[in-house]
């Protein structure tokens, strides 16, 4: 927001250079204004030096060893009365904060509480996998017991990931188009989300734009409570759709046939009131609609982790908007039948 106007109208304006690092600078469209967001103005240490001080604290570290790696990464000496105000400052952007002395208690260290595996799919995917917070999540709220198979599934990735599929020359989720009727389908709109929030906090850190998936991706999975896994690798084989139309009787309109398969990789899934949350952040989710790869996410999210359909939810969003839908209200059963989904 423009501290200004109060516009939400703005753009990236240049570069503020302070004696810790670059500060990103602002121009509002309606008042023309420069600013810092309001976050960072005045302060001494730029936001990324801030954001990794906060991430590095919430992946378990005790805060003497987060500063020291501080300082041999970034060159500064950050007090810890700093770092101890900032994480005060900043708590409602960290949610696992209530989770972290129940993080610390469990049975994985620090170095084994995220899993990390890179994915060679082509391009570089780092699959991360926040072990310890999946654990809290399902064992301490039961509406979230229900989805212990999607544990399973994230627990089995390096071993079962088919790699090869992700090698040939097979549609991509994102480049599926104007596949489903989505006329009735209801999409709701938000601008409080906590995701819009980490986002509109965690990417005042990035200089340059390729780096705002990974960056918002290391944040959210470290610092928010419901995030559990950040670029998950699926694979949609014409099986899939098959059960889906004949098992289920939906109406799934994907141009499958014999020996199809669309790979893709989710952003961030997370576990939220007895539901899995299909998230992919987009830069400008007010003028996009992803739902075909989106629901492609959630069908085949749904077959690897052996899970009802009913239990996904699919979103998209930016640092602004937030946008919501149910995948199960796309592909409705077929009129006349009233098969149970499994």
């Amino acid at each position: 927001m423009c501290p200004y106007c109060e516009g939400t109208d703005f753009a990236k304006d240049g570069i503020r250079t302070t004696k810790h690092g670059s500060v990103q600078l602002f121009r509002c469209t309606f008042c023309e204004r420069r600013f810092t967001p309001l976050t960072t103005k005045h302060r001494t240490y730029p936001m990324r030096v801030i954001v990794e001080t906060l991430s590095r604290y919430n992946r378990l570290h005790p805060l003497p060893q987060v500063l020291t790696g501080i300082r041999k990464k970034f060159g500064v000496r950050i007090p810890t009365s700093t770092a101890r105000n900032w994480i005060k400052e900043f708590a409602s952007y960290l949610p696992f904060l209530r989770l972290r002395d129940a993080a610390r208690r469990s049975e994985c260290s620090a170095h084994h509480a995220i899993f990390e595996h890179r994915l060679l799919h082509g391009q570089v995917y780092d699959f991360k996998y926040h072990r310890t917070k999946t654990d809290l999540l399902l064992t301490t709220h039961r509406k979230n017991e229900q989805l212990v198979p999607l544990q399973t599934y994230l627990d089995s990735i390096p071993e079962s990931c088919p790699h090869e599929l992700f090698l040939k020359e097979t549609p991509r989720a994102s480049q599926a188009k104007n596949v489903f009727e989505i006329g009735n389908v209801r999409i709701t709109e938000r601008h409080d989300n906590a995701a819009v929030e980490s986002a509109r906090f965690a990417l005042q850190a990035v200089a340059k734009n390729k780096l705002r998936h990974e960056v918002l991706q290391e944040f959210m999975l470290v610092n928010d409570s419901a995030t559990v896994a950040v670029e998950v690798p699926i694979v949609l084989k014409h099986a899939d759709v098959h059960h889906f139309r004949k098992q289920l009787s939906f109406d799934v309109p994907l141009p499958f046939k014999q020996g199809d398969v669309y790979t893709g990789h989710i952003d961030i899934v997370q576990i939220r009131n007895g539901q899995v949350h299909i998230l992919d952040y987009k830069p400008d989710a007010k003028h996009t609609k992803p739902i075909e790869q989106l629901m492609i996410y959630a069908l085949a999210l749904s077959r690897l982790a052996r899970m009802r359909l009913f239990h996904f939810r699919c979103a998209w969003f930016d640092d602004r908007d937030y946008y919501e839908f149910y995948p199960l209200h796309v592909v409705h059963k077929r009129k006349g039948n009233e098969t149970d989904e499994r």
